[in-house]
């Protein structure tokens, strides 16, 4: 199998000119692997997006936006701006880490 190179419409940033190259690789497990990759690179692109998506939602909201104007607003409707705000706060609680819970100790009587 011979390594194909990477053509310089990657770094040009034209989904549409890489993937007809990239349907034009011969050796179908070459292309697969491929495929593969910028699959896996534009998933995590993707999770970035929608993650700083839901940040700014939040980042409304908490200066005082109502969930309602923010739906108005942002095209959606007043249930999804809940959600936006709901996975903003559940990934900044998983960067920050559990936090401990206070009050009663685990396996203690009150």
């Amino acid at each position: 199998m011979v390594e194909r190179k990477k053509p310089a419409i990657l770094a040009s940033g034209d989904p549409e000119r890489f993937l007809a190259w990239l349907e034009g690789v011969p050796d179908p497990q070459e292309r697969y692997r491929r495929a593969t990759e910028e699959l896996e690179r534009h998933q995590q692109v993707v999770e970035r997006l929608s993650s700083v998506r839901a940040s700014a939602a939040a980042d409304a909201y908490e200066s005082g936006e109502t969930v309602r104007a923010l739906a108005e607003q942002l095209g959606v409707s007043p249930s999804r701006v809940h959600q936006l705000i709901q996975e903003a706060k559940s990934r900044s609680q998983k960067e920050t880490g559990p936090k401990r819970q206070q009050g009663r100790k685990k396996g203690g009587s009150s």
